[in-house]
């Protein structure tokens, strides 16, 4: 059997695995380069900083401007950010022969740039687009689909000029080749589906499949067919009831019990902190026991798939008259709970074998910033773990913790870019973790 690896990484991996294969539209980007805009203050606060943290505004743009500059540097002549090396896995085979998802970091890094803010037609982005065009002409894996769908949606949401903040913001558009380039990713995601979800799921010959479904997968591919789903590219319904009912399944049967105290009623609820894994009951603890990155991975999926499945909570009464309406609620609180009970600001819970510390931080990032809540329990998450982020960034712009797979100053560099600028702020218009209000949930949860 094909070493399989330890799951939680396979998330960075997917991003990074990301966009190796898939069509790439007939017409290149646009080659004429505009006149770049003037950047933001260093102490102005972006739409991403927000609550009481530890570090300034100016703090968290000069680490992401440090990174950006380092990660600019990083791209080779060709386009690429470079290959992932991590042996004998996603594909199976000799660690020698193993294919290396060369389109992975680069499409990990385009993501990154654009979530923060650099433009689609910056020549950096342009030739990381060229690259995968002139290299990777026929559809990929889930992996490589689902981390090129990111990056073709971002560039419909990056731009940062000063016109734009004071003007009433427009929704997202995705416009011509990217559309199209966009569709082609989703229709080919959806046919990778096997069952429920998705895996490594690469195009060797002989191996359709990949193995069996895992959550690390299954979250990528949810990302990115959400991030379609708001720019109006979307998949039937039973995509989404299957995306909730498989993560759903991840997560652990029983745990602690945990009392929360709502601060406006003064009521007390109890929860069981139940966390998600890579694959539930898989014998190899690190794949079938719970861990912090896969925890926020699971709790992000169901965010997702509810807020598509209640239309945005326009039909909030429908999804509310559900038979498990009320189950996925308190797997949501377990999941929150399983967090505060095992919190670590910087590394994966519970630690070893688990690693993929920046990535985790990311994960957290999302399902927090999916369910509208700037705590963990009584934890301030983007204050503890960005301070952690803020502390550990190297001089030269870069960050590498040394606990995923190479290029790993690569991948934890956007793991960290992409925390520190609240990549998925917004996402969700709402905290529907309590049903669909503009108001924080009382409880802090």
């Amino acid at each position: 059997m094909a070493q399989r690896h330890a799951l939680p990484s396979l998330l960075m991996l997917l991003f990074l695995v990301g966009m190796f294969g898939v069509l790439l539209p007939a017409a290149a980007p646009p080659t004429a380069c505009a006149e770049e805009e003037p950047e933001e203050e260093d102490d102005e606060p972006g739409d991403f900083f927000e609550g009481d943290t530890t570090f300034s505004a100016k703090q968290v743009n000069t680490a992401i401007a440090k990174g950006l500059a380092w990660l600019r540097k990083k791209q080779a002549r060709s386009g690429s950010w470079g290959d992932v090396i991590a042996g004998a896995i996603y594909g199976g085979g000799d660690p020698n022969s193993a294919y290396k998802h060369p389109a992975g970091p680069t499409a990990l890094a385009l993501y990154t740039l654009l979530k923060c803010k650099v433009q689609a037609r910056d020549p950096l982005v342009r030739k990381g687009f060229e690259f995968i065009k002139k290299r990777y002409k026929k559809p990929g894996g889930s992996y490589e689909t689902s981390v090129l769908l990111l990056a073709v949606c971002a560039t419909a949401d990056n731009t940062k000029t000063s016109r734009a903040k004071k003007a009433k913001k427009a929704k997202p558009k995705l416009k011509g080749e990217y559309r199209k380039w966009a569709q082609q990713l989703v229709d080919h995601l959806v046919t990778k589906k096997v069952d429920r979800g998705w895996r490594y799921q690469v195009n060797d010959p002989g191996s359709t499949h990949g193995g069996e479904n895992d959550l690390s997968s299954m979250q990528l591919a949810t990302l990115a067919l959400f991030s379609a789903h708001q720019l109006g590219i979307k998949v039937k319904p039973r995509v989404w009831e299957d995306i909730l009912s498989y993560s759903l399944d991840q997560q652990e049967d029983s745990g602690p019990e945990k009392v929360y105290t709502d601060p406006a009623t003064k009521e007390k609820r109890t929860d069981n902190a139940r966390g998600f894994s890579y694959i539930k009951g898989d014998e190899a603890p690190k794949h079938g026991n719970a861990c912090g990155s896969m925890t926020a991975c699971g709790l992000a999926n169901i965010m997702m798939a509810r807020h598509v499945l209640s239309d945005g909570g326009r039909q909030q009464k429908k999804w509310d008259e559900r038979a498990d309406a009320k189950k996925v609620q308190q797997c949501v609180y377990d999941g929150l709970a399983w967090l505060d009970h095992n919190w670590s600001p910087f590394e994966n819970p519970p630690g070893n074998p688990f690693n993929y510390h920046v990535y985790y931080l990311y994960s957290l990032e999302r399902a927090m910033d999916l369910i509208g809540d700037q705590l963990v329990g009584k934890h301030s998450w983007y204050s503890e773990m960005g301070q952690g982020l803020i502390n550990s960034q190297k001089a030269d712009g870069s960050w590498h913790t040394n606990s995923t797979h190479e290029p790993k100053d690569t991948l934890d560099t956007c793991f960290a870019l992409l925390f520190l600028k609240r990549a998925t702020k917004g996402s969700i218009p709402f905290p529907s973790v309590t049903g669909g209000s503009d108001e924080p949930p009382a409880d802090h949860r």
